[in-house]
Parts: C-alpha cells; structure tokens; sequence
C-alpha cells in the first residue's frame, strides 16, 4: 500500500505543477491521443464433464477481458504510463473484487485492476522506472526456463495474461547492449484457478499433481525487509545475428516448494530464499534460428533442492516449400526442456520438493506453422513430456485487418491423472477467439 500511496503521491504533486498553466491539458490530451483499446473475447465449448463434483461442469466457458494502455509526459524527460484491464469469466471464482493492492495475499484476480501503473525517467544513456511494471527474461521462442521473475494470471493455464510487478528498476545503456537492476520490495505470487475450476486437478492444487486428497495447505507470504526481497542484476546484448544475455538473482524462488509442520498433512507452501544464475544465446543464420539457455538455482537453508533447468530449440524458415505451395511463410520449431537435480532437499524440513511443481522437466516441443497470406495462418503443436503425458493443439487465424482477428484453436490432453497435462484429460476443448483492436 506504501508503494502504491508514494506513487499517487508523486503523480498528484507532478499534476499540481502543471496545473499552474496549459501544459497540464496537454498531458491529458496526450494521454487520450495514445490510448489503445483492446477487446479479448472467447467461448471455449469441452466434450467430458470433470469427474469431480466440485469442479465446474459447464459444457461451455466464456471470457471476456478489455484492456486500456497509454502513457504521456509529465514534464521534461518524465514519463507515465499504465495498463488497466476489465475482466468476466463464467467460471465461479475466477475473478473476485477489484484492484489489488500491493503484497495482496489472495492469488485470485480481480475483475478490474492494473496490469502496470509507472513513472520513468529517461536520460541519454540511462533510464530510472518506479510502480508496477513487466519483467521479462529468456530469449527461446516456444518455453523459457528462465523467464521466471515475473508474475502471470493463469486462472485459466491456456490463456495466460502477464501482470507487473512492483519494482524500482536502473537501466544503464551501451550502445546496443543494457545493465539493468531491479528491486522488487513485496513478495507476490502469480494468480491461479479457483477451487472450483476444472484446471485445478485431482490434487487441489494447480502446482503440485500428486497430493493426497486430505492434504491441507498453507500459504507462505514473505515481509518487507532487506533479505526478502527480489533483487536482479541483468546485462543483454545483441550483435550481428544473435542476441544474449546473463542475470543473478536473489528473492524468493519461482517454484514451491511444501514444508513440514508439526501437524500431519499440514503443509506450508513456501516460495525458498535461493540464488540463481542464467545465461542465454539466441543466433540467427539465414533461414535458421537456434537458441540455448540455462539457469541455475541454489537454495538457502536446504528448503529445497539446488537444480539447473535449460532449453535447447531450433527453428527453420522453408523458403522454398512456401514458394512452391505460394504460402507466405513457412516454419518448424522444435525445442528440448530439461531439469536436472544437483542437490537434495533437507528431508527433515522438506516434504515435498519444488520438483513436481516445475513443468516441463523433460520435455520436447514442436510446432509447425504456415502463413497462407496476409488473413490467414495456421499452427499444429504437441508438448510430450518424456514421463508421458502430453498435449496437442491446433488452430487457425483469420486476420480481417489489423484491427480485428479471429482464433479458432483447440487441444487434447492426455497421461496419467497425477502428471501435468494427463490431469486436465477432461478438458480437451475447442475455442473461438475475437480480439479487436481500436
């Protein structure tokens, strides 16, 4: 709440100034002049009902989400700007209330709140940013291991929505290249499904599959102070044909893992105190495009165990075969996600490591994709986890113009009930997507 009072602090005071002459009409003028409208909608139609009494049973979901985004100057070098979105699904629960404030301890999403909310300062080779904003890491184009520092809702795991996070952020430039660092005081975690979602599982829990169904859960919330915050250091990069990059981190851990408590069946979910370390290389050379990267986690206090997760992918342009069949575009994509553990967990603290939360551990991706002409486009996708659950998907895109665009899109689930995709073999579904832009 402080970080939110400073930053409404700040912009009134900024406001104030302006008022005095005619530059603060210009302010709003420039706001409105930037202002981009986005309209999300969807109705997904499922063919199984779940087999849990509790989980919603509707034959068919909507979803609907209004995005409004600008920016403008405040005075000379200073900048503003927000993302605010408005949101309604037919699943009980999904959302609830309206705006969060900051270190908001419910992982439900509310019906209208900011996406990002900012003030930045830009010099000639340095830029300073305080408020809600994005994080971004990793270069792969299909799965990153590494983008991890920043927060997501995933109410709905198939049409997942970035969200800011609280941070005060230091950009340094180098000709093409950056140093960043970033602060990220309050301990937040992403949003996920409800109780009553179809997406939740057998386990009641979205993140780890094989719970018992006794198994009680508390959520751990760190404290504002100076060993609990986020810190991460990043420098990136690009030359002729590629772009890399190198971080460190120290804050809490993306993946969960549950402690023991002195009651059986209880268990405290907590996010460890880790350091990490990753890297990341992505080269393009004439029609191919290959990428590589790796992070490494060592955990604190043995609440969870040190590992290192990677990709490799590869990616090619068939020129020649979108010529002969007079496509614009034609491509594959196929990449390798592993994870391997260092070091265990301390087994008289530790019930559960982080390591059944973490998806994707021994994975293979592929997609394919064909760009007919300018309206329309086709994907074909499949994500097999080598222990044996997997997903395919495919969908089509019809581009009216640049404003609006229709998806029709579905997917098939399958593995066992206790793995990642063969929970949710219930939900295989077909989606028709209208985003308008305006």
């Amino acid at each position: 709440m402080k970080i939110k009072l400073l930053f409404l602090v700040i912009v009134i005071s900024e406001s104030s100034v302006l008022i005095a002459d005619e530059s603060h009409f210009s302010v709003l003028k420039e706001f409105k002049d930037n202002v981009e409208y986005e309209l999300d909608l969807s109705v997904n139609g499922f063919f199984k009902q779940p087999a849990s009494a509790t989980a919603d049973r509707d034959d068919a979901l909507f979803l609907g989400r209004f995005t409004m985004q600008s920016q403008a100057s405040l005075m000379s070098n200073l900048l503003a700007g927000f993302n605010v979105y408005g949101a309604y699904s037919s699943q009980k629960d999904e959302y609830n209330g309206a705006f969060r404030e900051p270190g908001q301890r419910s992982r439900t999403p509310r019906h209208v709140d900011f996406n990002t909310a900012w003030l930045r300062y830009d010099a000639d080779d340095y830029s300073v940013t305080i408020g809600k904003d994005y994080i971004d890491s990793g270069l792969s184009e299909l799965y990153s291991p590494v983008d991890r520092f920043g927060l997501s809702n995933i109410s709905n795991p198939t049409m997942p929505y970035k969200m800011g996070v609280w941070q005060a952020s230091f950009d340094y430039f180098i000709a093409d290249d950056s140093l960043s660092f970033t602060l990220v005081p309050i301990h937040e975690k992403s949003q996920i499904p409800p109780l009553s979602s179809r997406w939740i599982g057998s386990s009641n829990d979205p993140q780890f599959t094989y719970l018992a169904a006794n198994t009680q859960i508390q959520e751990h919330y760190y404290p504002v102070r100076l060993e609990n915050m986020g810190y991460l250091l990043k420098y990136k990069g690009a030359r002729a044909g590629y772009d890399f990059f190198t971080l460190a981190h120290h804050g809490p851990a993306f993946y969960p893992a549950l402690l023991k408590t002195s009651t059986p069946n209880v268990y405290n979910k907590i996010e460890p105190l880790a350091f990490s370390v990753a890297a990341g290389v992505l080269k393009v050379y004439e029609q191919w495009t290959f990428s590589l990267e790796a992070i490494y986690q060592q955990t604190y206090d043995q609440k969870d165990a040190d590992f290192i997760r990677y990709s490799a992918g590869v990616s090619y342009k068939f020129n020649q075969l979108a010529q002969i069949i007079d496509f614009n575009d034609v491509s594959l994509s196929v990449q390798w996600s592993g994870d391997e553990t260092v070091s265990e967990e301390s087994q008289q603290l530790v019930a559960f490591s982080s390591r059944e939360a973490r998806p994707f551990r021994n994975t293979v991706f592929v997609k394919s994709e064909f760009e007919q002409n300018d309206k329309w486009s086709y994907y074909a996708m499949g994500v097999h986890n080598i222990e044996s659950d997997y997903i395919l998907s495919a969908g089509t895109k019809f581009k009216l113009n640049d404003n609006l665009i229709f998806n029709l899109e579905g997917s098939y689930f399958n593995g066992p009930e206790d793995t990642h995709f063969g929970r949710w073999s219930e939900n295989d579904f077909i989606r028709l997507r209208t985003i308008y832009k305006f």
